[in-house]
């Protein structure tokens, strides 16, 4: 019955470490995201579109060549439509 506390014990110390870590994760992805809106309001009081921002970065995150032909697909989409 011993050996079973023990291992109990061991358990929940390295529960709490998976929880804490997660804690502290959880802050440091809201400490960037508050950074991030900081960032993204002293371009807008520069007069920056940020939805415009926002769909560079996304397509900066992209594969140029996934980001190609979506823009040769969008392209055939537009004609079609007379846009």
């Amino acid at each position: 019955m011993n050996d079973e506390v023990s291992t109990h014990r061991v358990a929940v110390g390295e529960l709490r470490s998976f929880i804490e870590r997660i804690e502290h994760i959880d802050a440091e992805k809201k400490a960037l995201a508050d950074a991030g809106r900081e960032v993204m309001s002293e371009a807008k009081s520069r007069g920056y579109d940020t939805k415009v921002l926002r769909k560079l970065i996304s397509l900066r995150k992209k594969d140029p060549t996934d980001l190609a032909e979506e823009e040769a697909i969008l392209e055939v989409y537009r004609d079609a439509l007379g846009m």
